[in-house]
């Protein structure tokens, strides 16, 4: 943890529509007092409904992106999302391992199915990638229920998928629920644990598995206990499903971790001064 405001770095890619990626994860710093530095590794063209095109940025300007920032913001926590060609994520793995050699914490949130169900990467050369590059510098990976099935290479049960992920070198998994599913499923390679908190059926959790791992890793920058900064995330995670933005987008509609609906007060008398 550093002194003042934490700074999180996200590596991930654009969301067009702005709940989700890059955009959600700046929002989910915010909300626990964190700045956001980022790393911009693809676009989208996306909205509630689902992704519609992608395209990489070059492995080199990644890198440069990453360099760039590590040499002068003090990093105190990182979270990792989409990535999408062996590539690039063996251009990170060696960053990664410098900020988890100095104990700056890396949450891997493997984005590989949005909340509208589309695909991001399907890839098993990727999978595999994730599993080699990213598990050994990660202090927790947050699948959702599908991609832990992708990384396990399986279905079965969560606690089964949790166990399999570990065996695969990952030191906590926390899976988030599919569907008829509730709450997180938590594993450290010993202790199991269903993390509950409230179910909301209101169709808002377009970038909720992007803030549940964001949060993480700005609770982490705090100097939580990873076992608190997981509980804690899932329910703030869950107020932001709570809150969503219902009246935006056809689909799944945005979480709101920010509490944007109640943001703007009334304004009472002048403010700033008077028109000539």
């Amino acid at each position: 943890m550093t002194a003042g405001v934490p700074v999180c770095l996200t590596i991930g890619s654009s969301d067009s529509s702005g709940g989700a990626g890059i955009q959600g994860d700046i929002k989910a710093f915010a909300s626990v007092g964190c700045y956001a530095a980022t790393v911009l590794v693809g676009i989208t063209a996306q909205n509630t409904s689902g992704v519609t095109g992608r395209w990489p940025v070059p492995v080199e300007a990644v890198a440069a992106q990453l360099r760039t920032v590590r040499d002068d913001l003090p990093i105190a926590a990182v979270k990792v999302g989409t990535t999408w060609s062996p590539e690039l994520l063996a251009a990170l793995a060696p960053e990664l391992a410098g900020f988890a050699a100095q104990g700056v914490p890396v949450v891997v949130d493997p984005v590989m199915v949005t909340a509208a169900g589309s695909w991001l990467s399907a890839d098993t050369d990727v999978t595999k990638a994730v599993i080699r590059d990213l598990f050994p510098s990660s202090v927790v990976i947050t699948p959702n229920r599908r991609e832990a099935g992708l990384l396990a290479g399986g279905d079965g049960s969560r606690r089964e998928l949790a166990e399999t992920i570990t065996r695969l070198g990952a030191p906590t998994v926390v899976i988030t629920p599919g569907p008829g599913e509730s709450g997180d499923w938590f594993f450290d390679g010993e202790r199991h644990a269903h993390l509950t908190s409230e179910r909301h059926d209101n169709a808002a959790e377009h970038g909720v598995g992007c803030a549940h791992s964001a949060l993480t890793a700005g609770l982490l920058a705090h100097g939580r206990p990873l076992d608190q900064a997981v509980r804690e995330a899932g329910a703030r995670a869950a107020a932001g499903v709570r809150a969503g933005l219902g009246h935006l987008g056809t689909r799944v509609h945005p979480v709101d971790v920010l509490g944007l609906v109640h943001r703007v007060p009334p304004v009472e008398g002048e403010v700033g001064g008077r028109w000539t």
